[in-house]
């Protein structure tokens, strides 16, 4: 299309795409207001306001009310038919302090919901083990609470005491060959204290995936939930959920 053929939004787009392209625009940078871009462009702002809706579709631009519009961060790509164990480009660490507990690693009465996933009863002891996936730089991508069935894995807690890894403590007391049955993904309102832990506004998102592990025998052994900052990541799975 000749550029001269633009219509006044289309030639707003091509050329904020292009600033964001040639890093004139960093990821995270705000653009200016719509008043000083209509001043800029010398158009009014309802034509402003349609350039960025068009950059919104596109996943350049993303606008946080009573913030602004801001250019959209790169997004980590998150492949849970790959082992969620090793992650590339991820740093996976206990926490300093449980997600909402004061020690991230201990033993509850399993709830009805999950007692449903693992298949226990409820009340059944679970050790839950909460974890930090931060990328390589240190950015914190996710928070990560663990969960698995204290009866069918007799020794798992002094195994990862041992260890310090979970999948190791797996090995370690012989539960091979876990493999992701499936995948679960929502979304929801963030409560302050996470907003605060991953560093989002408070029109941001999270969200939530759910994965369960079983072992060989076909028995749940892990359940799985991450809170993901929704604007920070893409998640892919390539099966069913059973």
């Amino acid at each position: 299309m000749n550029t001269n053929s633009l219509l006044l939004w289309q030639k707003i787009v091509k050329d904020l795409e292009g600033k964001i392209a040639s890093g004139d625009l960093v990821p995270g940078e705000r653009l200016p207001t719509e008043n000083n871009l209509a001043k800029h462009y010398q158009v009014n702002r309802h034509t402003v306001r349609r350039a960025i809706r068009e950059l919104v579709l596109q996943n350049l631009v993303e606008v946080t009310q009573g913030r602004g519009s801001f250019v959209c961060r790169k997004r980590v790509r998150m492949d849970y038919t790959q082992n969620i164990f090793s992650p590339s480009g991820l740093d996976i660490s206990l926490a300093k302090t449980g997600h909402g507990h004061e020690n991230p690693v201990r033993v509850e009465p399993a709830t009805t919901q999950l007692a449903h996933a693992l298949q226990i009863n409820p009340s059944d002891p679970v050790a839950k083990l909460d974890f930090e996936v931060q990328l390589h730089k240190g950015e914190l991508l996710a928070l990560t609470t663990r969960s698995l069935p204290m009866d069918r894995l007799p020794g798992l807690l002094d195994a990862f005491e041992v260890t310090g890894n979970l999948p190791k403590a797996l090995e370690r007391i012989q539960a091979n060959n876990v493999i992701r049955k499936w995948v679960r993904t929502r979304a929801r309102t963030a409560s302050a204290e996470e907003r605060g832990a991953l560093g989002i506004a408070l029109q941001t998102p999270l969200l939530v995936v759910g994965c369960l592990f079983t072992d060989s025998k076909g028995q749940p052994v892990l359940h799985d939930c991450s809170l993901f900052a929704a604007d920070r990541v893409e998640v892919y799975f390539h099966k069913q959920p059973g």
